[in-house]
């Protein structure tokens, strides 16, 4: 006779590995899913599994998303208006809530590494990606809804 494991699958903690973002001049791709922004948490939730935290800000009606594994994070009042996503690279830099370990991932845009690209992207996109620079060091990567486009 064999065992059994009768615990609801769904609510396993799923590994996601790595992440994979890819940006083209029209669109985004995470872990090779199109995303567009602004998002909802059900949207996230599918591509990036459950966030491992949601934590409310004080003296705010926002929340944090929080991807521990991951190192991803996102502040939004509405979790089916999320405009932006946190890349975190360096976790001691500064949020009052921040993932636990720093974003690993691959970000490309046009087909080059952010450091070779970020330069060439302007407004024109649907998006908006910016690298947050401290002590001259990116220490993150703020990746979401731009406004002007």
């Amino acid at each position: 006779m064999g065992l059994f494991d009768f615990r609801d699958i769904s609510k396993r903690k799923r590994d996601h590995g790595s992440v994979t973002i890819v940006c083209t001049p029209d669109q985004i791709k995470i872990n090779e899913v199109h995303i567009t922004f602004p998002t909802n948490y059900t949207t996230l939730k599918k591509i990036l599994g459950e966030a491992s935290r949601i934590e409310p800000i004080k003296q705010t009606k926002n929340n944090v998303y929080l991807w521990d594994d991951l190192g991803i994070y996102c502040s939004s009042a509405d979790p089916e208006k999320m405009l932006m996503l946190l890349l975190v690279e360096d976790n001691r830099y500064g949020l009052g809530h921040q993932p636990l370990t720093n974003f690993t991932g691959n970000v490309l845009i046009d087909g080059e590494t952010i450091e070779k690209s970020i330069g060439n992207v302007d407004m024109d996109r649907p998006y908006m990606i910016r690298s947050i620079i401290k002590e001259d060091k990116q220490v993150a990567i703020a990746l979401g809804w731009n406004p002007g486009a």
